[in-house]
Formats: C-alpha cells, sequence, structure tokens
C-alpha cells in the first residue's frame, strides 16, 4: 500500500477467489494501492475501507479493452457486482492522458487514433475508472471516484443500477463526464455530488433496439464545465421515463438541463 507497488495480479486474484466461492467482498483496506485494470465478477463486491485508496496506474499498457473501452474497475456481462465503501478510485488521470498523448509524438498512436481540432488521443484510448457493460445488477455507493482520464464512469446495456451517496471529482483532462448511463434500464441515482470538466449526468443512447428507461435521478448536486444533466449527445434508441427531482446545480459552463438529438 506504498502507492508505487503494483497490485493488479493480487487484487484480481483476489475477485477471482471470491467469484469461484460463490460471491463475497474484497476488502481494500487502509493504504494506497497502485493498480490496473481488474476485472469485476458475478457476485463480487469491492469495499474500500475508509482511507482506502485504489489509484489508477499512469502506465497504459497496464491497462485492458474487452469489447469497449479501456478502466480501472471493468465488468461485461456479469450480476450482482458492486464498488461500495468510504475510500476513493483515483485514476491519476492527468498524467495518465499524458503519457498516452506522447505515445502519438513518437509514432505509436496514428493519425486515425488522434483528434487533431482538439489536439488530444481519441477518448477510448484513455482509460475511465468504471465501466460496466451488459450487466445486471448494480450498486456503487458511498465512494469518491476522480481524476479520470476519459468518461469517469460508463454503465453501458446494463440493469437494474443503484449510484447512491458517492462523490465524483474530476475536472482533470478532456471529456471527463461525470455519470455516463447508455442505454439501461431501471436505474437509481441518488444523493451524488459531481463535479466534473464535462456533461455531469449524462444519459447516452449508441444503439439500435436499446434506449434509456425508467430512469430516477435525485438530491444530486452538480458543478459541470459542460452542461449539468444531459440527455445526448448519443441518442439512437432515445430515453423514456426519466424522473429527475430536487437537482442543485451550480457553474455550468453551458447548459443545467440539455436535451439534444443526433
Amino acid at each position: 500500500p506504498d502507492g508505487k507497488t503494483i497490485n493488479t495480479v493480487a487484487i484480481q486474484k483476489a475477485i477471482d477467489k471470491a467469484h469461484e466461492d460463490g460471491g463475497g467482498r474484497v476488502i481494500i483496506p487502509e493504504g494506497i494501492f497502485l493498480s490496473g485494470s481488474v476485472l469485476l465478477k458475478s457476485g463480487v463486491e469491492i469495499h474500500l475501507s475508509e482511507n482506502a485508496v485504489l489509484l489508477g496506474s499512469t502506465q497504459h499498457t497496464d491497462y485492458i479493452k474487452l469489447k469497449r473501452w479501456k478502466a480501472l474497475v471493468m465488468a461485461e456481462s456479469q450480476e450482482n457486482i458492486a464498488i461500495t465503501g468510504k475510500g476513493t478510485l483515483d485514476g491519476q488521470g492527468r498524467r495518465l492522458a499524458l503519457n498516452i498523448d506522447s505515445l502519438f509524438y513518437v509514432g505509436q498512436i496514428d493519425s486515425t487514433q488522434y483528434t487533431f481540432p482538439e489536439q488530444r488521443p481519441k477518448e477510448y484510448l484513455r482509460p475511465q475508472v468504471i465501466e460496466f457493460v451488459r450487466c445486471k445488477n448494480i450498486r456503487v455507493t458511498g465512494v469518491t471516484i476522480k481524476n479520470s482520464a476519459s468518461w469517469v464512469q460508463t454503465y453501458d446495456r446494463s440493469e437494474n443500477i443503484i449510484i447512491d451517496s458517492i462523490r465524483v471529482i474530476s475536472d482533470t483532462y478532456w471529456n471527463n463526464d461525470g455519470i455516463d448511463i447508455g442505454d439501461c434500464k431501471n436505474v437509481r441515482i441518488t444523493n451524488c455530488y459531481v463535479n466534473c470538466g464535462d456533461d455531469g449526468i449524462c444519459l447516452k443512447s449508441h444503439y439500435k433496439g436499446y434506449s434509456c428507461d425508467s430512469i430516477y435521478i435525485a438530491n444530486c448536486t452538480v458543478r459541470s464545465s459542460a452542461n449539468a444533466v444531459k440527455f445526448g449527445t448519443a441518442s439512437i434508441g432515445g430515453f423514456t421515463n426519466v424522473h429527475i427531482e430536487n437537482i442543485k446545480v451550480f457553474d455550468t459552463f453551458r447548459s443545467a438541463i440539455a436535451i439534444e438529438t443526433v
């Protein structure tokens, strides 16, 4: 727990063992635990104790890609998964993103992977802190999530999601969306504080045959360098049954509420 020793293999072994035993809790104790990508598996809860930090590596080779983007904590097609506790997930996004950016200038990233007008690598090259794809029964509660190299956290084509009492602080690099919900069903986002460098709480729809449906957002505070609450930009399948109440919004650069269709 020194913030220097890479703990990816040890953390993954604990997750795998809990999964093999039918489910359980993997406790990150007090300390700073450096890690690359770990795969959360069905029935497993990562619990960050108070003063525990899961610190993302700044080396791009420590991250893996499943079918979509890279992230520190990832899951695909898993059920009954959770991240809980009073600890912190810190992506070290500025240093990580700048390290990836430098790869373009030494010829390890080609021009198709680089956005020239904004002078930065494409989003999918820059790891998020959390990405869950096609998962069911997700809980993310209590933790602080900060300093992403791209979007902070994405929930994609998943259902039955509870996000409660988390703090999101990420004004580190471009595309720092606070919470992205893409084509998900039965989602509750409550009692959260979001301060981010792009859209705060963002509903997206990337895929035909999918949509954001039955979304409840309440009792949250959002500061955004773009839009606090946004529908879109991706809006292929659309948004239905969305209920938002008691939201405090301050210091947004664009809009408090944005409804966009592309």
